[in-house]
């Protein structure tokens, strides 16, 4: 009798119950039963464990997760997607340039240019021999301002300076969760970590342009840049480190405790890695290696703590898994596999989010080695393989072409841009072309020697998983044999910081700025920096600078149009797809607010306009029942 009742169950409850039964998994009620602390716990599951709890030296999403919320850095966007405040509570932006002229002329320069509304103030700074350099105090950054003072006094000599300045204003009374107060040190000592070599920081370029950080007071904080910089604000959303902890004092006791010589000990050996002190909303208690990191929330955040108590960050590979425990309500977030869209929208017991991705997915070529250093060959890889079976068979629609490395949903994305064509006959001439010709035994060979090769990625991404399956069996069809490799995400992470792999299936989360300048520019080449496939192309190198010192938006439109162009005929990647995410919590899961009457509000969770919806994490909360708004 008791067997004929499973089998009279839903599939999906059935399956639910077993699992439940084989691995224990109490359900909802049940951890909330004579434990109301459940509803102040927040549980997010990941595939992958993090890595590096360090944000100047971390590079994978998962320790970026955990890093956003122990962090702070001086600013941050709004849910329109403008720059707010944080650790500083204001800015100024403005430019300091630099021209030299004959002394004699000087007063006749100065009238020349008074009516100009940009110029604050004119002075002389250093005199070399009969010419004297000029420096110019703008009110804004003024990229043409040579050109105009150009038009109106002939008698200037090169060399020009741009140094545009942001000086920020910092908040007082921001604690470190260990109680000390963060001060104009910490945004210096964090600068100056990412810039020294011996950490190896993949944010130096982000942070070289940087001329000069200077202290006015212990919160007021000078940034001198050495060019124009246009994404400059955007990059001081890094986090901000504690100088206290980490400084050259600190790091030299460290290694003497650990019996290593100070000069050989760097900020990549220091414990802190495994425990961060920030100064964001939840500080760090405990991390054990591939299964979990807990953190508490910080009493004395600046901006009041966050609503739940306890976050929990569970490091559960598989997928099934991963969406069997959403259903008993022991992890709270999932994003929900593309098969599974439309039916988890529907379900009553939960809210869904969705929207385009702000990145995409890629298979990357080693290109330092052959045959990848051939674009003939990369382009044949990316025609053989069927990128629209992959978008509607494995990710049951839920994600669209691209055809390279800029935001989709920006103008900086230029649609006009045809994807390659899934041309396998063209394949075959395109490797002919190179040398590569087909034996008896159906095998590509060049100088006698087979085409073949090893493609990677992450374990415990069904999705990366099929990609390589569709990829190695596309590629066998024109006669290239090639292997796979299912790696741990710590051990692939090694393989490609090393350059020690030949291919790799990965992802690119991607920021609003289209600064390609860590990923596509040949200087960022080298180990452990993320151009980890090798390209390079001089005019690639020109236009990422450019787009890097434009401020004019329309210009920045159109130089991105062109790299983009230039890549996309290049191939480093085989530019896959960019993935619709949709992501499902519980309904009880609600925005708690309190007025100034000390009245308890309740609110919907929405997404802001870039599909954001954890904005507001830290108003959440889960109720014991959902609220009586419609959601």
């Amino acid at each position: 009798m008791w067997t004929k009742r499973i089998l009279l169950l839903a599939p999906t409850v059935l399956l639910i119950f077993l699992i439940q039964s084989y691995f224990w998994v109490p359900t909802y009620e049940e951890q909330t039963k004579g434990n109301p602390e459940r509803l102040t716990e927040y549980i997010t599951a990941s595939s992958a464990d993090a890595v590096i709890l360090n944000p100047i030296l971390s590079a994978d999403s998962a320790s970026s997760q955990i890093e956003s919320l122990v962090f702070e850095g001086l600013v941050d966007r709004d849910e329109n997607l403008n720059f707010r405040g944080r650790l500083a509570k204001s800015w100024q932006i403005y430019e300091e340039a630099y021209l030299w002229i004959n002394e004699k002329d000087f007063l006749r320069f100065k009238k020349s240019v008074k009516d100009l509304s940009e110029i604050r103030s004119v002075s002389v700074v250093q005199k070399k021999g009969d010419k004297a350099k000029i420096k110019l105090v703008l009110n804004k950054v003024e990229p043409d301002i040579f050109h105009e003072i150009g038009k109106r006094f002939k008698s200037i000599f090169p060399p020009f300076e741009h140094n545009p300045v942001i000086v920020f204003y910092l908040r007082k009374g921001v604690l470190f969760h260990d109680g000390h107060p963060f001060t104009a040190k910490d945004v210096k000592f964090t600068y100056e970590a990412i810039m020294d070599p011996k950490n190896i920081s993949p944010r130096i370029s982000d942070f070289e342009p940087v001329k000069e950080v200077e202290i006015l007071d212990p919160f007021t904080v000078k940034v001198i840049y050495k060019r124009l910089y246009s994404p400059a604000l955007s990059t001081w959303q890094i986090g901000i480190l504690p100088e206290h902890l980490l400084n050259k004092k600190a790091l030299a006791k460290e290694a003497i405790s650990k019996g290593i010589e100070p000069k050989d000990f760097s900020m990549r050996n220091s414990s802190f890695n495994r425990h961060p002190v920030g100064c964001g909303p939840f500080r760090f208690v405990k991390w054990k290696s591939d299964q979990f990191i807990i953190l508490k929330r910080f009493e004395k955040y600046w901006e009041g703590p966050p609503n739940y108590k306890t976050y929990i960050f569970r490091v559960i590979p598989d997928p099934l898994t991963q969406e069997m425990e959403f259903y008993a309500g022991t992890i709270d977030h999932y994003n929900v596999l593309p098969h599974q869209v439309e039916r988890l929208k529907k379900d009553p017991r939960f809210q869904a989010f969705s929207g385009l991705s702000f990145g995409y997915t890629y298979i990357g070529y080693n290109m330092r080695k052959p045959p990848f250093n051939d674009v003939r060959v990369r382009k044949a890889l990316g025609m053989a393989i069927d990128v629209d079976k992959i978008i509607r068979y494995v990710l049951y629609g839920q994600a669209e072409r691209i055809t390279g490395p800029f935001v989709k949903q920006t103008n900086y994305y230029d649609h006009s841009i045809k994807p390659l064509p899934y041309d396998p006959k063209t394949a075959l001439k395109l490797l002919q072309e190179a040398g590569w010709r087909r034996g008896k035994d159906g095998w590509l060979r060049k100088n006698g020697k087979r085409f073949q090769f090893t493609l990677i990625t992450n374990s415990g991404n069904d999705i990366r998983k099929a990609i390589l399956a569709i990829a190695q069996q596309s590629w066998k069809k024109i006669g290239i044999d090639v292997r796979t490799e299912l790696l741990e995400w710590s051990v692939l992470l090694k393989r490609i910081n090393q350059h020690n792999f030949d291919a790799v299936v990965l992802g690119w989360s991607m920021g609003i700025e289209p600064d390609l300048f860590q990923i596509f520019h040949s200087s960022q080449t080298h180990p452990y920096q993320l151009n980890f496939v090798g390209y390079k192309n001089k005019k690639a190198d020109e236009l990422i600078v450019k787009i890097r010192q434009e401020y004019d938006e329309k210009k920045r439109i159109k130089y991105c149009h062109m790299l983009h162009r230039i890549i996309a005929e290049d191939q480093p990647y085989t530019f896959l797809y960019v993935s619709k995410w949709t992501a499902v919590l519980d309904r009880r899961i609600v925005i708690k607010e309190v007025d100034k009457q000390g009245h308890v509000i309740y609110k919907k969770i929405t997404p802001t306009k870039t599909g954001d919806y954890t904005f507001y994490f830290n108003k959440w909360i889960k109720l014991p029942k959902a609220p009586n708004f419609s959601m």
